[in-house]
């Protein structure tokens, strides 16, 4: 599903309602229609009557009062507080204000001194209808307005928001200064994509996608993010020929693993032969063989020379040879941070022609160099969270979690690679400027070797000549999806790595109908 941005959907509207010619003031009846029937269903649900509406100055207040009007006609007791008085309305808002007034309908303006009594209205709602900020709020809410915001938060039994969460930046999904937790939340058109990032994604409740009359064409043109979902994954999976051999679904190269963190190879692996890979070669220390042979029967070694229980190859015939002989190469998980590594990862680079993964370790090599990039030789995808993004950019964590899509599309751009930027809403970026966000996981992945699990199949489908870019799209969501089962299955405070790529299968089989 595509996503736009706050700018985007003003120049959709700019333009439905100046080329196409549909007045904005139908728009806004539209979409005041479509909210009104959500909270009608939710009233139902509820056995309630009693409606509190929050309404702003601008075209989000302009819905608001639309919405009053519907919900009166309909027989249901409303009251509505607003952030200014009628008089400083404009346009359709002021339009529908007027019209709630000629109606003989009383609005209430949000004051210091009746903040009690908009308290007191609050808890004896049975829903609140919250039109206080649209999409467009970029800057922090304060005064009155972040009162009201704070009220109703603590009162409310049940809140809608109209197109957005009030206080919620509609391109970033920051809070600016407080936001209104929804319950439900009914957008227009197509999901903004400040709704899809945290924090704000956690504030939307349940989100409808309304149609209000504005042709979707208009979009076509854009240049959008994507919400993945199930049918773009399914065009993106590969097929199974009924002749194929082993080399048929890709020969994949996993450099990983050390004496400390034998498992992160294991999850690799199993990863990887779960997203239906034909054959995999763990290249890792040898001393460590003996215990992944133990767990992973089906892999193919090859001991590596080591020293203190790293990998520390310095024959790059041997290396060259491992990397020609696959399909795709993932290198860095559990290799551990040492100058060998570092050396390890370099050469990989430099001697690397077949699609490439660098995660983990491999990632904290490079950071204090990243222009060694720019010596590749081979389509490749970094799969870092949010901390080695930070130090690959030279930047702090904050600061990237705060724009995770900008971080991800200008790290992607610079150095023409696709990154896949973990984390609540993983982000995937483009060399080319596609961005994806995943919609699938849980807090639950956030547990040890999930990445590793995740790099494994990134791995596997760039092995089975799946591109870059969607290869990272489509693991990231059956690896969402994989976690989500498992934490229903384990609970999420329960769940580990392993059950994550226990569950690849059964994904993968749904995802394609079977």
């Amino acid at each position: 599903m595509k996503l736009v941005t706050p700018e985007q959907m003003r120049r959709i509207d700019r333009e439905a309602i100046e080329r196409i010619g549909i007045p904005g003031v139908v728009l806004m009846e539209n979409a005041a229609f479509q909210v009104s029937m959500k909270a009608a269903e939710i009233l139902g649900q509820r056995n309630g009557r009693r409606v509190l509406v929050a309404a702003g100055a601008g075209n989000n207040g302009g819905d608001a009062f639309a919405v009053a009007r519907h919900l009166l006609s309909m027989g249901y007791s409303v009251s509505l507080y607003m952030l200014c008085p009628t008089e400083s309305l404009r346009g359709d808002a002021a339009i529908n204000a007027n019209i709630l007034e000629n109606m003989g309908f009383t609005m209430e303006l949000l004051k210091p001194e009746n903040l009690d009594r908009f308290a007191e209205s609050c808890r004896e709602a049975d829903l609140i209808i919250d039109g206080l900020f649209g999409t467009g709020l970029n800057r922090n809410i304060e005064g009155i307005a972040l009162e009201a915001v704070y009220i109703i938060n603590r009162y409310s039994n049940c809140t809608l928001s109209i197109d957005i969460p009030s206080g919620v930046d509609g391109l970033t999904g920051r809070i600016c200064g407080g936001c209104v937790r929804a319950d439900y939340t009914v957008t227009f058109f197509l999901p903004k994509l400040g709704m899809v990032q945290y924090p704000a994604a956690a504030c939307l409740g349940e989100l409808t996608v309304a149609d209000i009359g504005i042709p979707y064409a208009l979009a076509d043109n854009l240049k959008t993010c994507e919400l993945t979902d199930s049918a773009m994954v399914s065009e993106i999976l590969p097929p199974r020929p009924e002749d194929g051999h082993k080399g048929t679904f890709g020969r994949v190269l996993i450099i990983a693993g050390s004496y400390a963190m034998p498992g992160a190879a294991v999850l690799c692996a199993q990863s990887a032969y779960r997203t239906g890979s034909g054959l995999v070669r763990l290249a890792v220390p040898k001393e460590i063989v003996p215990i992944l042979a133990a767990r992973v029967t089906e892999a193919v070694y090859a001991p590596l020379e080591s020293r203190d229980g790293h990998i520390a190859c310095t024959d790059n015939t041997v290396l060259q040879e491992l990397l020609d002989n696959s399909d795709a190469v993932l290198v860095g998980p559990g290799l551990s941070c040492n100058e060998d590594t570092c050396e390890l990862v370099r050469k990989v680079i430099e001697l690397c022609r077949k699609p490439l993964v660098l995660d983990a370790d491999a990632l904290n090599a490079i950071a204090p160099d990243t222009e060694i990039l720019s010596r590749l030789k081979c389509e490749a995808v970094i799969t870092p969270h949010p901390a080695e993004m930070a130090r690959l950019m030279g930047a702090d964590t904050a600061g990237v979690q705060s724009d995770r899509i900008g971080a991800a599309k200008s790290f992607a751009e610079e150095y023409g690679i696709t990154v896949v930027l973990k984390g609540a809403g993983t982000v995937i970026a483009g060399p080319d400027g596609k961005i994806s966000i995943n919609p699938t996981g849980n807090s639950g992945m956030a547990t040890a070797g999930s990445g590793d699990v995740l790099a494994g199949m990134v791995v596997s489908l760039l092995g089975q000549d799946v591109q870059p870019y969607e290869a990272a799209v489509a693991a990231a969501y059956i690896h969402g999806l994989a976690g989500d089962q498992a934490a229903a299955d384990k609970g999420a405070c329960s769940m580990t790595a392993s059950d994550i790529s226990e569950r690849i299968g059964a994904e993968l089989m749904a995802i394609q109908g079977y």
